[in-house]
């Protein structure tokens, strides 16, 4: 579903009239709409969802140690990180790398990485040790947050149902209820949407995991 789609949706469940747009001057229109976000915000963290993969190309460069993840957003979640020299960096919490490089430098393969901050852009940083000595490329994989929807035409990647109920909850607490139910009726019901959704993205990580293996 798109932004339009999931904003009408509610809507029509508020039994409110539905729009040609997002951007609307109904004050009821710009609530639901905020509402959309938080909910595909929450719902994205319940879960690493099978359709926010990602792999980042770093390009590294010789004695620098820190690099940023582009447009990984600020709540970019690591899987891997390999090296095209055959490292494989383990991941470090900052406060033993920062006790690593106290130890003295070293050389040779990158052995750890350590996630450290947002950049300028509020794209994850990784800070790596030892800094390369050769030119080599790392590949990262993990998961990776969207950007609020802010066009009509913007997609939602990850499951609707969720996201489309818990807005309409959300909206709901402001308003006393919807046709009849309660926010607490329709909180519930988005919970059990999200779990099963929940349940179905883990089997297909499932599958995917056991074809990767024949």
């Amino acid at each position: 579903m798109n932004y339009l789609q999931l904003v009408n949706g509610v809507l029509m469940r508020m039994r409110e009239d539905t729009v040609t747009t997002v951007a609307s001057s109904d004050p009821v229109v710009a609530i639901v709409a905020a509402h959309v976000n938080d909910a595909k915000r929450l719902v994205e963290d319940a879960n690493l969802w099978n359709a926010e993969r990602y792999e980042w190309t770093i390009p590294a460069v010789v004695g620098q140690d820190t690099y940023s993840l582009t447009d990984s957003g600020e709540s970019a979640h690591i899987d891997y990180f390999l090296g095209d020299d055959g490292s494989e960096p383990a991941e470090l919490r900052l406060q033993d790398m920062k006790r690593k490089k106290a130890q003295g430098s070293a050389t040779g393969p990158c052995q750890y990485y350590s996630p450290n901050g947002l950049d300028s852009n509020q794209d994850v940083k990784v800070e790596l040790y030892p800094a390369s000595t050769a030119a080599v490329t790392y590949t990262v994989g993990g998961y990776r947050r969207l950007p609020d929807m802010v066009a009509d035409d913007d997609k939602l990647i990850i499951p609707s149902k969720p996201v489309l109920y818990l807005a309409l909850a959300m909206s709901a607490r402001e308003r006393g209820e919807v046709g009849g139910q309660t926010a607490a009726e329709i909180f519930t019901l988005a919970d059990n949407y999200l779990s099963d959704a929940i349940a179905i993205d883990a089997g297909l990580n499932y599958l995917d995991n056991i074809w990767m293996t024949v």
